[in-house]
Order: structure tokens, then sequence, then C-alpha cells
């Protein structure tokens, strides 16, 4: 009786092991998971002309900026988002801002004086800001085609850089 279990726990261990050297079959948990970093939780947000869902970015690196109205940091970054959009938005990078404003009418008046060119969100529950574990923005967030985060927390120039190393600029 002995044996028959062992025979039968060897034929499970050998049965769930890949061959060396043999391609990730493509339910392989390593094809989905970069770094071992979950992926970004799905939202959808109303923008200034109508909504905007996260998996339907899929296929493209998208940089998630979350902001609020008065935020004068998140401003301060504006300069070298905008020279990152212009330098990526051609080459497949998609920007986001997601603002974190529970008064849609003071995230519209903020929305002017930023005069950002990319999509605009309001997240008015504050639920997106806080399932990416933002307590104080600015905060960017580089996600890879498949929706896997791939950095964090960078501005000024390290953003760029980070961003070339996914899509380079020739």
């Amino acid at each position: 009786m002995r044996a028959f279990y062992l025979g039968l726990l060897l034929l499970l261990l050998l049965g769930s092991c890949q061959r060396l050297g043999a391609p990730a079959t493509p339910g392989d948990a390593t094809e989905n998971r970069r770094d071992n970093r979950p992926a970004s939780p799905d939202f959808t947000l109303p923008t200034t002309d109508t909504t905007l869902t996260l998996r339907r970015l899929r296929g493209s690196y998208v940089l998630l900026d979350f902001r609020a109205p008065g935020c004068a940091e998140c401003a301060a970054q504006n300069a070298n988002l905008r020279k990152i959009y212009g330098q990526f938005s051609s080459r497949g990078l998609v920007m986001v801002s997601v603002w974190n404003a529970a008064d849609p009418a003071a995230w519209r008046a903020a929305l002017p004086a930023e005069s950002l060119p990319w999509a605009q969100a309001l997240d008015q529950s504050g639920e997106v800001s806080r399932a990416y574990g933002v307590k104080q923005p600015p905060v960017a967030v580089l996600l890879d085609p498949r929706g896997y985060e791939l950095a964090r927390n960078l501005r000024g120039t390290d953003l760029g850089q980070e961003i070339s190393v996914h899509i380079p600029l020739d």
C-alpha cells in the first residue's frame, strides 16, 4: 500500500513539473507576473466627456498620475508630465490623471488651470486612490501592457528615464 502512495505522489510531482528549457504554457503563473507584482486594480471612472475603464487600455503602457485639486506638488509636476506625454504618447504611452476630489465642481474648476492634454478622470469616492495605496498625491504609477505595475513614485527625470527603459526613444 505504501508503494502505491509513493508511486501516486511521484506521478503527481512529475506531472506538475515542467521540462527544463520548455516554454511556459499560456496558463503559467510566471507569464502573468513581473517581479511578483500584482496586476493593477481595474476601475471605471468618469472623465470630462465620457468614462474611462482601465482594462480597455491593456496593450499599452499606462502612466497613472494620481493628483488632487489645489495640490501644489501636483501642479509642479505638470511641465515634466507634459514633456513625457510629448515624447512617449506617439510611441504607445497612455497617460491618465486620476483626481481624488470629493467635489466634482472643484475638480472641473481645476482642469482649465492645469491644461493637461491627456485623459482626466474623477475619483470622487477616493476608492481607486486607496486601491492603489495612494495616501498623499502626487503619485505616478507606470503599468505595463498587461496591467502589471512597473514603477511607482518616480518624479522628474527619473520618471522619464524609467519610461524610456520600456519605451525606447530610438
